[in-house]
C-alpha cells in the first residue's frame, strides 16, 4: 500500500488528451485530469536504443556496433485505488477509467483516425516521468472484496510509451528552418513571463501564443512544451539552431 497518500502534497495525476486530427506529435485538448488517490511509491522509467553488430566468421574480435535509433521512453506507475471509506464503496468504476484510455474516443473515430487518448503523468516538477504518451498496458490486481463481490482496493499497474517525434517548426510550410527555443513551463509561469525571459519584453506573448496555437492564455499548464520562435530581428546568424531551455524564475505575469 502506498505511504505516501496525495491529501495536503502536490498531487500526481494522469491527463487524457485527445488524439490528434493529423499526424501531429501534439495532443489535442484535454478530455480530463485524473487525479491519483495515492502518489506514487515508485516510479519506473526505461529508455534504450538499439545497435547492430555485423558478425564476421574470421574475425577474432566483435565487429564495431552501428547505431540503429533510440527507442521511445517507457513509464511504468502502480496506481492504488481504495473505496474503504468512499460511498461508491467500489474500485471498479476508476479501474475502468484507466482502461478506456486502450480504446479509440469517439471523435477520433468519427474523424476515420481512431486512437486512444493520449496520456501525460503530472506530478508537480517532476520533468523526466511527464511525457506524452499512449498508454498500452493496465493491470489492474484487485485486492480487496466485500461481502457482495465488489471490489474494494486495487493495485493498477500503468504502462506509459512515449509518443516521440521531432517538435514541429512554427512555419512547417518554410523549406528554411528558423531559429528555435524549446522551453517547458513550470508552476507560475504565463506567456508573458515566458515572454519576458527569453525576449525581454513581455508584450511579446502573442508571438509565443500564435507559435503554438494557443487561444487561452490563462490556461497554460506546468509542464507544457512551448515553442519559443525567434523574433525577426534576433533570427540572423542564427538559422537552423534549436535549444533547450531551462526554466527560470521571475518576469512579469
Amino acid at each position: 500500500m502506498p505511504a505516501v497518500p496525495a491529501f495536503g502534497l502536490t498531487r500526481a495525476a494522469l491527463v487524457l488528451f485527445e488524439p490528434p486530427s493529423t499526424t501531429s506529435n501534439q495532443p489535442g485538448a484535454v478530455r480530463q485530469r485524473i487525479p491519483l488517490q495515492f502518489n506514487p511509491e515508485k516510479i519506473t522509467l526505461t529508455k534504450s536504443a538499439t545497435w547492430q553488430r555485423t558478425a564476421a566468421n574470421r574475425a577474432a574480435s566483435a565487429a564495431m556496433p552501428e547505431f540503429r535509433g533510440a527507442a521511445p521512453r517507457v513509464l511504468t506507475v502502480e496506481v492504488f485505488l481504495d473505496a474503504t471509506l468512499s460511498l461508491r464503496n467500489t474500485v471498479e468504476e476508476q479501474v475502468e477509467m484507466l482502461l478506456g484510455c486502450c480504446v479509440p474516443t469517439g471523435s477520433s473515430v468519427q474523424a476515420d483516425r481512431p486512437s486512444p487518448p493520449w496520456v501525460r503523468l503530472e506530478w508537480g516538477r517532476g520533468r523526466s516521468v511527464s511525457f506524452n504518451a499512449c498508454l498500452t498496458t493496465v493491470t489492474a490486481n484487485y485486492t480487496m472484496f466485500g461481502g457482495d463481490g465488489a471490489a474494494r482496493r486495487a493495485t493498477c499497474s500503468v504502462t506509459l510509451e512515449e509518443i516521440g517525434g521531432s517538435t514541429p517548426r512554427q512555419n512547417p510550410t518554410s523549406g528554411s528552418p528558423e531559429a528555435q527555443i524549446v522551453h517547458r513551463t513550470q508552476a507560475g509561469d504565463s506567456l508573458a513571463s515566458v515572454a519576458w525571459q527569453r525576449y525581454g519584453d513581455a508584450t511579446r506573448w502573442r508571438v509565443i501564443a500564435a507559435a503554438n496555437g494557443i487561444a487561452d492564455p490563462e490556461r497554460l499548464q506546468p509542464g507544457t512544451v512551448l515553442i519559443v520562435p525567434a523574433l525577426p530581428e534576433q533570427q540572423a546568424g542564427t538559422a537552423g539552431t534549436v535549444g533547450i531551455a531551462s526554466p527560470a524564475p521571475g518576469g512579469p505575469a
